[in-house]
């Protein structure tokens, strides 16, 4: 009997998702600090980079040896990043973003305003933009980051649950991904978006991903969003768990006439609720009553058929997933299957058939 594979920690999972994304990366590296400092500087923000010897920071330590990919996804961006030397981060305030932080190799010292911990494999953080941040990566470290802008989570939040004073949340920093599902299926979805514009179109290739596909890419970006916010405590958690007014029909029939009209822009569920002048929690529970579905369900069965009409107009050489990734279909296996469920056939089969006299 065939001896059972063990399973991939998170870490792992991430790792090999990264891999997949390879031809999407942009790469630095440098041994010099100061300029190892301004590369990392210009895709987070300026913060003092101090390599460490012997227990002491100066500037007769060894080269950083510093390593970075970097992947940019619009309001969001990823990197592997890695030294060589142990070093001391120090950018104060984030301010302007929120900040993963995933050790795939080694550990880090975190301190993150009142909060003391050390991040491995483990123990991933999460870092806030208002809490001031000091950081100890030990040599050899290698994480992958994720930068997500404030100003995206605030308003996330801020419209869920109709509260548009809502300060931007502050997140407890110690994230452990073993136990969050729905963000790991999250994060290797942003991978599996940018391993999947490696089959598109040579014209898909060199424009910035964001760009190109809109519509997965807020997607993508509002999933993740929305499984940090429920499922990572922070000072708004019991808000946001709140109950919503109830939705007249004749509201969700509004919506969905707007969903008819604009499945092929890129809509957010705060525009949503914004037409319907409601929250997006109510927005959702309205939909739940009254059609057994979401909104973004609803809005993704129309760009299924949007898609299924462009394939069965499309010329023969055309890029199944080039029409995927337009209407807002990233994971190709997934775009595959609800197809089929949907219309009977494969994309494919649909293609082929433009192709008969």
């Amino acid at each position: 009997m065939a001896s059972q594979q063990p399973r991939l920690s998170a870490a792992q999972q991430l790792s090999q998702g990264w891999e997949r994304a390879a031809a999407r990366r942009l790469l630095f590296e440098s041994d010099d600090v100061e300029q190892a400092q301004a590369l990392v500087g210009r895709v987070f923000k300026p913060h003092r980079l101090e390599p460490r010897r012997s227990g002491l920071a100066g500037s007769g330590s060894r080269p950083v040896a510093m390593q970075m990919d970097h992947l940019p996804l619009g309001l969001l961006s990823m990197s592997r990043l890695r030294y060589g030397a142990t070093v001391d981060i120090l950018p104060g305030p984030l301010e302007r973003f929120y900040l993963i932080q995933i050790p795939l190799q080694g550990q880090a010292e975190i301190a993150s305003g009142s909060h003391d911990f050390l991040s491995d494999e483990a123990c991933a953080s999460l870092l806030s933009p208002q809490p001031d941040l000091r950081m100890r990566w030990h040599a050899g470290n290698e994480q992958l980051l994720l930068r997500i802008e404030a100003t995206a989570v605030q308003r996330f939040a801020q419209s869920w649950c109709g509260e548009p004073g809502l300060s931007a949340p502050v997140f407890a920093p110690q994230l452990r991904l073993e136990a969050q599902p729905a963000l790991q299926e999250a994060l290797l979805s942003l991978f599996d978006f940018a391993a999947a514009t490696q089959a598109a179109s040579p014209q898909a290739l060199a424009l910035p991903l964001a760009s190109r596909y809109p519509l997965s890419a807020l997607q993508l970006q509002h999933r993740l969003i929305a499984a940090l916010l429920a499922g990572q405590a922070h000072d708004h958690s019991a808000l946001l768990r709140g109950s919503g007014a109830p939705l007249a029909p004749r509201t969700v029939r509004l919506v969905e006439e707007f969903l008819l009209a604009h499945c092929h822009e890129a809509l957010s569920p705060a525009q949503l609720a914004a037409v319907a002048g409601v929250s997006v929690r109510s927005l959702f529970l309205g939909f739940q009553r009254y059609r057994g579905v979401s909104p973004m369900r609803m809005l993704r069965e129309l760009r299924l058929r949007q898609a299924h009409e462009e394939l069965l107009r499309a010329e023969p050489h055309s890029h199944i997933t080039e029409v995927a990734l337009r209407w807002g279909f990233y994971h190709l296996g997934r775009f595959a299957q609800e197809y089929r469920e949907m219309f009977d056939e494969s994309p494919r089969d649909t293609l082929a058939s433009t192709r008969r006299p």
